[in-house]
């Protein structure tokens, strides 16, 4: 039944919304996309199609053939209903706010209460134009309802994260012991069968769920289960820093690590070697994948887990951090037909998202584009996508080998490890593919002798490499803690670096605040540096020089380096000069 008018005059109304786009063009969502250029005509019959089939909603269908991403339509919808956009991932809801709107209400309109001022409460609405959803929440609780807009996958999220009614650590910790207490046998000696065949509801099931929940959470990318003589310490890597997370005691040891085993499908039985594992769980509606490492060591296994958040979109090259000039160079490299482009750094420098921000910036739709990963971190349409799998053979070697086979444009090898793949790698390049690569070293320059290294000939290399990027990441400033520092000229000077002519000069310190968890910094970017190679390389590549004279050759091709971009993102506000000479030391 369609639900009452609100009787006027005595009741205030809720917050108005167009019934139809300001343009006044009725269009339909999937019409409104293709006008915007967001999707072409016969990919909208497609998914007409799919939803007669599916009777699903369009958006949901277009979401789920990956055409547009639900912020793109929540976008289109804000500018549509004159509504303003918001980002719920890191908020946080008073809970007196969110008492107001009923978990079955929220969860049925796609809607949260995020903030209250006075008679005025603001609600997140994935569908701006839902005037039923207004009136209701407006009945329900007699005030005023101001719209915002936010993807539904986001409302979702936040819904369930704040409606999510678990038990905290320190509960779950005190019911393990309870057991222990009632079951004098040692936890150590539980069976791992009861551990696996229990019921979801066993507390060591929630502790680790809840440990994984709470660092997915924060936006931690790794977890380390750590045992020590008499506890065992869990700690979080969150923007590159370690925090401690809480501390369990010993006779907990053993039941978590068996949990974690048993959910990355390992061997439990086996406590001296080494073991790797993989699983996927659920956090507030994302799938988060995990890499399980096991490693003996004194006081029982250390084990780490990385967390790969599934359906993560790919970010721009300007939103990780790159200049224009740096980004233009990279894709004009990645624009030649065939040759080999490098992305350099130590693990978790953001190597691999790079190499998909910049995939995604070529235009693919003509080319054939293959990718091999390990693991596969982002889905990208129209992109064949390979796991390397080396535990059965399927290296990257053996499947570069093959690939070359299957007429491919552009090859993506997520990692450049041993020497077969280096020197198929550069035949590829030789061959009329364009390659794109990563490679563990510490700047750009080095990446030359490594290959050389790697058993790369000499007489190859300059015909195949085109570029080399090298790149770190550092924690961006908190912008509602940052201050700036007076006489910024003192410090410039004092620690030695050169800051940009064609910026005024300041500089920042951080404070710590809550919404940086008193750190001072929330996110991270990049600092890059890229190294185009030339004619000028060929001789000293031939003669092996060393990677000092590739990088004066490439700063007198106007390079610049991964210190100078950090010190003027620190000029520029983004994060501070203390945290860049953190990361890439103080120059010489």
């Amino acid at each position: 039944m369609p639900a009452d008018k609100p009787e006027s005059s005595d009741r205030t109304p809720p917050r108005s919304v167009p019934a139809t786009p300001p343009t006044g063009e009725n269009l339909l969502i999937g019409q409104r996309l293709v006008a915007a250029g967001h999707i072409t005509a016969a990919q909208l019959e497609l998914a007409l199609l799919e939803q007669r089939r599916t009777n699903a909603t369009l958006r949901q269908i277009l979401v789920a053939l990956r055409l547009v991403t639900p912020e793109v339509i929540a976008e289109l919808l804000a500018k549509d209903a004159l509504t303003d956009m918001v980002e719920l991932r890191e908020l946080l809801v008073p809970p007196e706010v969110l008492r107001l709107v009923p978990y079955p209400m929220a969860r049925q309109y796609c809607a949260i209460p995020i903030a209250r001022a006075q008679n005025t409460l603001t609600v997140a609405l994935a569908d701006p134009f839902d005037v039923v959803a207004i009136d209701t929440l407006h009945q329900a609780t007699q005030l005023s309802i101001h719209v915002v807009t936010a993807s539904d996958r986001d409302i979702l999220n936040a819904i369930d994260r704040h409606y999510r009614n678990t038990s905290n650590i320190r509960q779950l910790i005190e019911r393990i012991i309870d057991d222990e207490q009632r079951d004098p046998r040692p936890i150590r000696q539980t069976p791992a069968v009861k551990i696996e065949a229990g019921d979801e509801d066993a507390p060591v099931i929630q502790l680790v769920a809840e440990i994984i929940a709470r660092a997915a959470a924060h936006g931690a990318s790794d977890i380390h289960f750590e045992p020590d003589e008499k506890n065992l310490r869990i700690r979080t890597r969150i923007d590159g820093v370690m925090f401690v997370d809480v501390l369990l005691p010993k006779s907990m040891q053993s039941l978590v690590t068996t949990r974690l085993k048993i959910l990355g499908d390992m061997d439990v039985a086996e406590t001296r070697l080494t073991q790797d594992g993989r699983a996927t769980v659920y956090v507030d509606r994302r799938q988060i994948n995990l890499r399980i490492s096991s490693l003996p060591n004194r006081y029982g296994e250390n084990l780490v887990v990385r967390l790969l958040e599934a359906e993560r979109e790919v970010p721009s090259l300007l939103k990780l951090g790159f200049s224009t000039q740096v980004r233009q160079g990279l894709l004009n490299a990645m624009g030649r037909p065939h040759g080999v482009v490098i992305m350099t750094g130590p693990t978790g420098s953001g190597k691999s998202t790079t190499q998909y921000a910049a995939l995604t910036e070529i235009d693919t739709s003509n080319l054939s584009v293959f990718t091999l990963e390990d693991p596969i971190e982002y889905t990208l349409p129209g992109v064949s996508q390979t796991q390397v799998r080396e535990d059965i053979g399927l290296t990257f070697s053996n499947c570069l080998r093959t690939l070359l086979r299957q007429d491919p444009d552009v090859i993506l090898v997520g990692e450049t490890r041993d020497t077969e793949t280096a020197q198929l790698m550069v035949r590829a390049a030789l061959t009329g593919h364009l390659v794109i690569t990563t490679l563990h070293t510490n700047d750009a320059a080095g990446a030359i002798p490594r290959l050389l290294d790697m058993g790369v000939e000499p007489y190859l290399l300059p015909a195949s490499l085109i570029a080399v990027l090298g790149q770190r990441l550092i924690r961006a400033a908190c912008p509602e803690c940052r201050m700036e520092v007076p006489n910024p000229e003192t410090a410039i000077a004092s620690l030695g670096v050169t800051p940009p002519t064609d910026l005024p000069l300041r500089l920042w310190r951080v404070n710590g605040c809550e919404n940086c968890r008193q750190s001072g910094y929330r996110g991270r970017l990049g600092i890059y540096e890229l190294m185009l190679v030339d004619e000028r390389f060929h001789d000293p590549i031939i003669r092996r020089s060393g990677a000092p004279e590739y990088l004066r050759l490439a700063r007198e091709h106007g390079m610049t380096t991964m210190l100078e971009d950090g010190v003027r993102k620190s000029v520029e506000g983004r994060t501070t000069l203390e945290e860049v000479l953190r990361i890439v030391g103080p120059a010489f």
